[in-house]
C-alpha cells in the first residue's frame, strides 16, 4: 500500500513511452553524429570533470541549488556555460568537424 504509488509511477512511465511510440516512432530514431573516439573522450572529460567538481552535475543542479548552496549554483552555472560554449565551438568554429 506505501509502496503502490511507485508502481504506478512506473507503469505510467513505461505506458507513455509506449503509447507515444504507437504515434509518433520516429521519435525514438536517433544516430551518432560523433565519432566513437570523441564520445569516450567526452566522457572521460565528465568522469574528470565530476570528480574536480565533488559531484555530478544533476547532484549540484537538482540537490544543490535546491538548497541554495553557492558553490553548486556556481558550479551549474560554470557547468551550463562551459557546455554552451563548447557546443559553441564546434559546431560553429570547428565546422562540426570532431
Amino acid at each position: 500500500e506505501r509502496k503502490l504509488w511507485r508502481y504506478f509511477f512506473l507503469t505510467g512511465l513505461l505506458g507513455g513511452g509506449a503509447i507515444l511510440y504507437a504515434f509518433n516512432p520516429s521519435m525514438f530514431t536517433f544516430g551518432l553524429s560523433r565519432s566513437v573516439y570523441a564520445l569516450m573522450l567526452a566522457g572521460l572529460l565528465v568522469g574528470y570533470g565530476t570528480r574536480l567538481g565533488n559531484g555530478c552535475t544533476s547532484g549540484h543542479g537538482i540537490c544543490g541549488v535546491s538548497r541554495l548552496s553557492p558553490r553548486s549554483l556556481m558550479a551549474t552555472l560554470t557547468f551550463i556555460a562551459l557546455g554552451a560554449a563548447t557546443v559553441f565551438v564546434i559546431n560553429h568554429l570547428l565546422g562540426s568537424s570532431v
